[in-house]
């Protein structure tokens, strides 16, 4: 592992999203900041929502963030972290998502609902599901996107809100990560390790070699897995299941991504330390 750059937020983490084509990376704290870092690991923005984070990601063009809040807040962000638009999810804020250039923006509530905005704050639809998604992702380079719910559903809907396919794992899923193909759409499960599907049906396999997880990230390729365990260990594999490394880190991982070619990763700690470092 050669390390790129370290840095560190003051409150409690609860995530990070990374803009695979830019590098840039944002950081969302349980007190209701919001951190921007480009590649380099140099501060760009900060700023405080007026509710608590309950996700956030970045367009994969750096270009565009969106976050959810505790109270349905639905917010679309510019390059500063300032608000373009604000809407309503009520009545919690469960999940987010972007399409890759920051076109459309999918969110969750606890209702079970999930609505499409386009990037003027027009919403386009609104769907309800069994219960509420916890885990969303646009799939780069379809038109679809990817979903989870705590226990026991996974989907994928096209951008009509049309269900292409759902499936039903017995497992508590803590992380979705998808390839840019839609080829791999991996869910980081506590029980039962990695389960992956593809957007073209819900054929279930588990990756090879990979126990039970929290967090996983997928390279754009889909050749590359990056997984967080039970504990403070995270594992990169490769599409077999073959173990290519493996960190010991000195606190518990609560967030991580993996470079558009696997090469490059970056893992956010609850003590707040965020780590950036070459794989290969």
């Amino acid at each position: 592992m050669q390390p790129l750059w370290s840095r560190k937020v003051a409150a409690p983490p609860r995530g990070l999203s990374l803009a695979r084509e830019r590098g840039c990376l944002l950081v969302w704290e349980a007190d209701h900041g919001l951190h921007l870092f480009n590649r380099a690991g140099e501060p760009q923005a900060s700023v405080r929502t007026a509710d608590a984070v309950i996700d956030a990601c970045c367009a994969d063009d750096g270009e565009t963030f969106a976050a959810v809040g505790a109270g349905g807040q639905v917010w679309l962000l510019a390059p500063d972290l300032t608000p373009r638009w604000e809407r309503t999810a009520p009545p919690r804020g469960t999940a987010v998502a972007l399409d890759p250039f920051g076109q459309y923006l999918a969110a969750a509530d606890g209702d079970g609902g999930l609505s499409l905005f386009d990037r003027n704050g027009r919403m386009h639809w609104r769907i309800a599901n069994a219960r509420p998604l916890r885990q969303l992702a646009f799939i780069p380079e379809r038109p679809a996107l990817a979903a989870t719910a705590d226990f026991g559903l996974t989907a994928c809907f096209d951008l009509s809100g049309k269900v292409l396919w759902r499936d039903g794992p017995m497992a508590h899923v803590g992380s979705l990560a998808v390839s840019g193909d839609g080829a791999t759409i991996a869910l980081a499960c506590f029980s039962d390790g990695l389960h992956c599907y593809s957007l073209d049906g819900p054929k279930r396999r588990c990756l090879e070699g990979a126990g039970p997880c929290r967090l996983a990230a997928v390279s754009y390729d889909g050749d590359a897995f990056l997984t967080a365990d039970l504990g403070q260990r995270l594992h990169l594999r490769d599409a077999a299941g073959r173990e290519r490394g493996d960190w010991t880190l000195e606190a518990v991982p609560v967030g991580l991504a993996l470079g558009a070619t696997g090469e490059d990763a970056v893992v956010v700690l609850a003590d707040g330390r965020i780590l950036a470092w070459r794989t290969a």
